[in-house]
């Protein structure tokens, strides 16, 4: 009972203490960036509903940025001040070990990990995804309508869609084309100048239709000038959810959209790295917890200054590998489940490191 006492002492102290750091760190992150963005504010004549909501928007993303930075200053503020009120020296006289009194910690470090996976990969997400709608806004005007996208491509069963250009403002497609494959041989092909999504009837209205068909040597031609066809999954809010910046996409949209490119053809390793990362950087939030554990208690007597500055060493210095590493991945040198997860590798052998090593 005792023992539980101390342990909900240590975590009621701890989250304290992130509560308010975290929150400091937003209230900074916020500062910086309006002296950043106002003046791109302005030039756009952003409203102040607009201004609200891309801060609205953008918190959640704060948070996640700052989350591994308050947790690593948390953990060293916690044990310096145990240490300084001589706490620790009367917990380890009652016969309790350093690696006893951290175990509630560690713990939250991993609950904070997952929490930070799932609050990343939905409301960080989806936040960013709101805020992209603004940011179109403050881009210059030689950065393309954002209403539009060029050259979409869909591997649909046995079947290839292709659409040239498409308006996602009044869901209208310009030429299309549908190939049907029986193994490596096309049997049918679809043709449209234009399809139409006809909101009513939940289907696709074909322009100027031309289905071609290839049957024992034989070619038949079907023409129309306007003709209602269901494509499988493919539906106006599909198309647009796939025109989000794969950038500002979750875990499993970003997973979802590597198959597709797989299915295209096309290149999709940085978006794997991306993928990684969502897991890499998760983790980062045990690894600090980790490493102000194993700071604090390798030099119990240091300074709080002293802790400060080295701690925010090892966050720019993680920061830093683990985006060189992203860089890596981009460009093939590196594999990219390693790329991202080598730097939480070497962090955590040198955490736990610090930690065995450590007097108790």
């Amino acid at each position: 009972m005792i023992i539980k006492k101390i342990d909900f002492y240590l975590l009621k102290n701890f989250l304290k203490k992130l509560s308010t750091i975290l929150l400091v760190f937003i209230i900074i992150f916020i500062a910086v960036d309006i002296i950043d963005n106002i003046d791109k504010f302005s030039a756009k004549n952003l409203t102040n509903e607009e201004i609200i909501n891309w801060y609205f928007f953008t918190i959640p993303w704060f948070i996640s940025l700052a989350l591994p930075m308050s947790l690593l200053l948390s953990t060293i503020s916690c044990f310096n001040q145990l240490q300084k009120n001589n706490e620790l020296t009367a917990l380890k006289a009652s016969g309790l070990s350093v690696r006893r009194i951290s175990c509630p910690i560690l713990v939250l470090g991993i609950i904070f990990s997952f929490i930070s996976f799932i609050f990343d990969n939905s409301v960080v997400s989806k936040n960013l995804e709101k805020r992209s709608q603004i940011e179109k806004k403050m881009k210059p005007k030689s950065f393309g309508n954002s209403t539009r996208k060029n050259n979409i491509y869909y591997h649909i069963d046995d079947s290839f869609l292709e659409i040239k250009k498409f308006n996602f403002r009044n869901n209208i497609g310009r030429n299309i084309s549908i190939q049907t494959l029986t193994a490596s041989d096309i049997n049918q092909r679809i043709d449209a100048e234009k399809m139409i999504w006809n909101i009513d009837k939940k289907k696709w209205s074909l322009k100027n239709y031309t289905l071609t068909k290839w049957k024992k040597n034989k070619v038949k031609f079907t023409s129309s000038n306007d003709t209602l066809l269901t494509i499988k999954d493919i539906t106006p809010s599909i198309l647009q959810k796939d025109n989000i910046n794969p950038d500002d996409m979750s875990y499993w949209e970003l997973a979802a959209f590597i198959d597709k490119m797989k299915d295209k053809g096309l290149k999709f390793n940085r978006w794997t790295v991306n993928k990684h990362f969502k897991t890499a950087f998760a983790c980062s939030s045990l690894i600090m917890v980790l490493f102000g554990i194993a700071l604090s208690i390798q030099k119990p007597r240091s300074n709080f200054a002293n802790s400060i500055g080295l701690s925010i060493t090892v966050i720019f210095l993680y920061y830093i590998l683990i985006k060189l590493g992203q860089t890596l991945g981009y460009n093939n040198i590196i594999n990219p489940f390693l790329s991202v997860w080598m730097v939480n590798i070497l962090f955590l052998i040198l955490g736990v490191n610090l930690f065995i090593k450590a007097r108790t």
